[in-house]
């Protein structure tokens, strides 16, 4: 089977990647190119640095919210 890349194809590129089993087989099957694989690696890296910053300081402002609260809480019981 000949084995193609979807990503290149839609960008007009030579698609092929290699053949694999059973090679008599002259059907196409669809595959990734080692450019198009690491492309991806990369956005999904980054997309996961993105989500841990966001999370850090989302739990960040919660934080501050939560002492926040507490020191109002605090003022209003010294002023009881």
């Amino acid at each position: 089977m000949k084995v193609v890349c979807s990503w290149c194809r839609k960008e007009g590129r030579a698609e092929f990647v290699g053949e694999k089993a059973p090679l008599d087989d002259a059907r196409e099957t669809h595959g990734i190119c080692v450019l198009h694989r690491d492309q991806i690696r990369q956005h999904w890296h980054a997309s996961i640095q993105a989500r841990r910053t966001t999370s850090f300081l989302g739990a960040a402002s919660t934080f501050a919210l939560f002492r926040w609260t507490g020191l109002l809480n605090f003022t209003k019981k010294i002023r009881s």
